[in-house]
């Protein structure tokens, strides 16, 4: 049985994040090659990118498929002339090649005055634009603004009274990064000492990173709660991501809390980046708890092709179809958009044409199982 052809379907990406100025709008700084390389490592070691990036299977590979895009040699030097020489039209070229319907952006990273503007990107894209709010970033502007933890709260209320209606499509957190996704009830001098102790940093830099998690915990439980009234997605990033991360930590079980409470079952739940490595974790959620989704990120992380299979295979088999996305993760310069939904397209073909071959589905139901993921499920949650 050969693999279920998906080439036709335009994606729905439902998670990304906006492209780099200076990569999208002029070619000129992926001419060096250590700038160009450290957007392929989530290490922020420059020695990484110096030493050890470009000898990464999945490097190797994009290489050779942006080669081919560009008409040149398969060989970094020959890669990033070439792209220099397209200088901005290498962004427009990519992104309708990949043949997007939506993309769905995480816009607290990178910082807007580094991207393009929203209408800008959708242009290039000739495609829907929509953004995501990043709690973690909302949470800190209000901390730094206001001198008590009520009027913080208040706020916050306040800007999430009407998610969509301000324009976005969902919320994003990163509560992962900072002090991991066991979210807590904490008492209310917990949670008062841990504002003190955020406000002190803002009195003495002049901003923050808030990793306080009585703090940060309680603020999402506000969240939580407009998100589940106006049955809001949340996305979560789990498991894979930078040395930022304590990787136990972004394992989603530790989420249980949280999806066990009723007040929060019309609150949707995306797991991001496969959750990998706890893909099977994340799969076995969106089993079991009917408003748990798994988002399959096809550009980050940095994984080659026969993990990829695995990871989808793995989603395949353990979570309902109705219950995945597709997503690229792309971030900085569109080849991730591009590349991302190219393969994501060719390894879920490869997954389920498997699973027609074993005899588990009929070729037309595992097209419509493609179909879904791509395309449908999203629009379906994110109501587009």
């Amino acid at each position: 049985m050969p693999d279920i052809d998906l080439t036709a379907i335009a994606v729905v990406d439902n998670h990304c994040h906006g492209l780099l100025t200076a990569f999208a709008t002029d070619g000129t700084p992926a001419a060096d090659p250590l700038r160009w390389r450290q957007l392929f490592t989530e290490a922020p070691d420059p020695e990484m990118a110096r030493q050890h990036v470009a000898q990464s299977v999945y490097y190797r590979w994009l290489l050779h498929e942006i080669a081919a895009f560009l008409g040149c040699a398969p060989e970094e030097e020959a890669v990033l002339l070439a792209r220099a020489g397209r200088g901005g039209t290498i962004t427009a070229a990519l992104l309708h090649d990949a043949r997007l319907a939506t993309l769905i952006v995480d816009e607290g990273y990178p910082p807007p005055t580094a991207v393009v503007p929203r209408p800008r990107l959708a242009e290039l894209a000739g495609c829907q634009v929509a953004p995501l709010l990043r709690l973690e970033v909302l949470m800190q502007q209000l901390i730094a603004e206001l001198p008590t933890l009520e009027q913080v709260e208040d706020a916050l209320r306040a800007a999430l009274q009407d998610i969509r209606g301000a324009g976005y499509l969902g919320l994003k957190s990163i509560v992962a990064y900072r002090t991991g996704l066991r979210v807590c009830e904490w008492s209310r001098d917990e949670a008062q000492a841990a504002f003190a102790i955020a406000r002190e940093i803002v009195a003495r830099t002049g901003g923050l990173r808030i990793a306080q998690q009585p703090l940060l915990d309680t603020l999402l439980h506000i969240a939580f709660a407009a998100a589940a009234q106006q049955e809001m997605p949340v996305q979560f990033h789990c498991g894979y991501g930078d040395p930022d991360i304590d990787l136990l930590l972004g394992n989603p079980l530790h989420l249980r809390a949280v999806l066990e409470r009723p007040e929060y079952r019309r609150m949707p739940v995306v797991l991001l980046h496969e959750c990998y490595p706890y893909t099977r974790e994340g799969a076995y959620l969106a089993a079991v708890y009917t408003n748990v989704y798994l988002d399959l990120s096809y550009g980050i992380p940095f994984l080659d092709y026969s993990e990829m299979l695995q990871m989808t295979r793995a989603a395949l088999g353990v979570a309902p179809a109705s219950k995945l996305l597709y997503s690229s993760d792309g971030v900085g310069v569109a080849e991730l958009h591009w590349a991302s939904a190219h393969r994501g397209r060719r390894i879920l073909g490869r997954a389920l044409g498997e699973l027609v071959e074993q005899g588990t589905l009929t070729a037309h139901e595992a097209e419509r199982m493609g179909q879904a993921i791509l395309y449908e499920n999203a629009r379906r949650l994110y109501g587009l």
